[in-house]
């Protein structure tokens, strides 16, 4: 039996949330050992520098164009403004794009405060606790 295909996610990282270009790098890392560890594809990683939004709209573009792309991979959520959380929440007419993140910590004030870059995560989340036990 053929291997099953890894479901694709494409990675985005803000480029001034980390100070130096080593840090940068590791944190690609982290996104390819998360995919990895997972069970994911990743697909390109959009890298936001500066102030202009090419990085993002590039990302908005390639989640338009490939259907097999499953969600957006992040580092933190340092990475997405609540602008960007937004867009993504209603991108394709309501339906959600999925935002894992690799370094997840909950948010003060509950589930209750949950953004919806953090649905892929707490979904991961129990997925580990099962695979735990």
């Amino acid at each position: 039996m053929p291997p099953r295909p890894r479901p694709l996610l494409l990675g985005y990282i803000r480029a001034s949330v980390v100070a130096t270009a080593i840090e940068l790098r590791r944190m690609e890392h982290e996104l390819e050992a998360f995919v990895e560890r997972e069970e994911f594809s990743l697909g390109p990683v959009f890298v936001e520098r500066g102030s202009t939004p090419g990085a993002f709209h590039a990302l908005m573009d390639a989640l338009g164009r490939d259907e097999s792309v499953r969600g957006v991979l992040i580092p933190d959520l340092r990475h997405l403004s609540s602008d960007e959380q937004l867009i993504l929440s209603r991108h394709e007419q309501g339906s959600r794009t999925p935002v894992l993140v690799v370094n997840f910590v909950p948010l003060a004030g509950g589930p209750d405060a949950a953004s919806p870059a953090c649905i892929g995560s707490a979904i991961l989340e129990r997925r580990h606790r099962r695979r735990r036990k």
